[in-house]
Order: C-alpha cells, then sequence, then structure tokens
C-alpha cells in the first residue's frame, strides 16, 4: 500500500489564517475580544511548532530539573568543555541546554524537554564536546538510560571509567527529588535543626586503584551523619552526609592507602581545598572528583529546593 506524504502547512500560511478570521472585513477592527483570541491562537501554534523537531518529531513539555557537573578525566587528563541538548541528533539551529560547561564546573539546572509529547515521556540529556554537534565515543551517549521524570531533581556528575581497556564516562548521581529518592535516603538527609547539611556524590568512583578518601571540614574528619553509630571516619562516597554550622568552611580530600582505612585524619595532609560558605536549613551537594595523579578534590553548590 502506498501512502502519500501530504505537504506541512507553513506556519506564516496558519498566522495568516488567524489574521484573516480575527477581521470582518478589511474595513473593520477586531474587537478587544476578538484580539484576544488572535493572540492566544497565534501563541498556541508557535508553542506547538517550537515542540516539533526539524524531522517533524514531537516533543514534550520542559520535565524534570537536572544540572550536571563536569568532572570527567580521559586517559588520566581531565577533558576539555562539554555542550549538553536534549536530542540525540542537534541540527543547525539547535542551541545546547548547558553550553562550554569546563572541568571543574557545575551547571544550573535546565528542564529539558520530555522525548516524546506522549503523558509521561521522559526527558535526556545528551553529551557533546563544547562547539559540536557530532560526537564519536565516548560522547554523544544520554547521561540517563532511564529519563527524568516530571517530579525528578537530579545533580549528575561526568566522571572517569574504563571499560574493555577503553576510556568511558561513568554517570554517577545525587537524587535530589523525585521517584528514585527512596523514603530511607530522604530521611539521612534531614537537616539538624540550625545546621547545614553536606550531601556527597562520589564522581571519581570508578576510577581504576583509587586509593580511601575523607572528607576534611577545617582541618578534621567529622562523623557522617549517615551512620550515627560509627565512631570512626567514613569514606567518601555518595549520599554519604555531614552536618555542619551556618558559616564559611574549608573541604578537602585526605586519602589512605586502598584497603586500609582511617581511625582519624590527625597529621594526614590536604590536598587542594575549597571554600564553601553555607546557610542553615540548606543542604549542599559536595562532589568529589580528581585522580590521585592530578588531586584528589571537591566542589560544591547548594541543593535546590524542589
Amino acid at each position: 500500500m502506498i501512502f502519500a506524504m501530504r505537504r506541512p502547512i507553513s506556519f506564516f500560511a496558519i498566522l495568516a489564517t488567524l489574521n484573516a478570521c480575527g477581521h470582518k472585513d478589511d474595513t473593520q477592527p477586531a474587537t478587544l475580544s476578538e484580539a484576544k483570541a488572535q493572540a492566544d491562537s497565534a501563541a498556541a501554534v508557535m508553542a506547538k511548532l517550537g515542540r516539533h523537531g526539524p524531522s517533524g518529531h514531537r516533543y514534550g513539555p520542559p520535565t524534570g530539573k537536572i544540572r550536571v557537573a563536569n568532572v570527567l578525566e580521559l586517559n588520566g587528563q581531565p577533558s576539555g568543555p562539554v555542550d549538553l541538548y536534549d536530542t540525540r541528533s542537534p541540527d543547525s539551529t539547535a542551541t545546547p541546554l548547558i553550553k562550554s560547561l569546563a572541568f571543574g564546573q557545575i551547571s544550573d539546572y535546565v528542564s529539558p524537554r520530555a522525548a516524546d509529547d506522549y503523558a509521561n515521556s521522559p526527558s535526556n540529556l545528551y553529551i557533546f564536546p563544547a562547539g559540536t554537534k557530532q560526537a564519536s565515543a565516548p560522547y554523544g551517549d544520554r547521561i540517563d538510560n532511564v529519563g527524568y521524570a516530571s517530579s525528578d531533581q537530579t545533580t549528575v556528575a561526568l566522571g572517569p571509567t574504563r571499560f574493555a581497556g577503553t576510556a568511558g564516562i561513568a554517570l554517577p548521581a545525587l537524587d535530589e527529588a523525585g521517584h528514585r529518592l527512596n523514603a530511607n535516603r530522604d530521611s539521612l538527609r534531614a537537616i539538624p535543626s540550625g545546621q547545614a547539611l553536606l550531601v556527597l556524590l562520589q564522581a571519581n568512583m570508578n576510577a581504576d586503584s583509587l586509593p580511601e578518601q575523607y572528607l576534611m571540614i577545617d582541618g578534621t574528619c567529622p562523623l557522617t551523619s549517615s551512620y550515627p553509630k560509627n565512631r570512626i571516619p567514613t569514606a567518601a562516597g555518595t549520599d554519604i552526609n555531614f552536618a555542619v554550622a551556618p558559616g564559611t568552611h574549608t573541604l578537602g580530600i585526605v586519602t589512605s592507602p586502598r584497603g586500609h582505612g582511617l581511625l582519624n585524619c590527625s597529621g594526614k595532609q590536604l590536598g587542594q581545598t575549597t571554600s564553601v560558605t553555607v546557610a542553615a536549613g540548606q543542604s549542599y551537594a559536595v562532589v568529589v572528583y580528581g585522580l590521585p595523579s592530578d588531586g584528589i578534590r571537591v566542589l560544591a553548590a547548594p541543593i535546590a529546593s524542589p
């Protein structure tokens, strides 16, 4: 069976039709209500056209709230800046949702378009080297293999990994709101009265042969609020939480040989540090990244209210 392709109606033709319907004749102006209806119709047309890709694919509305930390190292070296799009095949008219995100930076939150225009369709983001719209491995893939629901809020780290001897991109994530945040993790993130909370995201967890890593705050390795029965420092990992007083704090990472945990951090040499000022009642994502060859360190940013 042969199907005939229907010629698409141009946007300007639609607007011309709307304009004609909004006037009774060429000499009599539209009433205020007619003019408003005409404007509303035009706006609806523009919104619908804006949800179509270049091939006619229909996208859904902005879905989820996602930000990205570029802490990717490839073959032991910091990567270059990246762009992120909400389509796998951006055309010449597409602009990145996250543009030129440099190594060691964390983006603002963005809301990608849903992949399709049906109820509960998830959204995605795709990684490209900055300034390019075609990518070879390990770039070009999406940063979540499930997709983001409308209620999701997530910080995703672009971290290092290796697969079959080839450098790749690991995607550890800190779920901050939505259906993937279970009740147990949510309860562990309760902020003690009058304090702030630091929530770790270990971006280098898939790197080879890492030493043990511990967060040092103002010269000591505090006990985590995630495991209140622990009486010795807890190694860094995603969703390890630390309550701190409001004010400015110096954060860094101390290490111990792989397989040798620390009883305390006394006398341990601190690497590169980050200064962060925190407010009572606010939580902060603290991204642990880097390799022993160039220093393991952290970056911090407030977690937005869902």
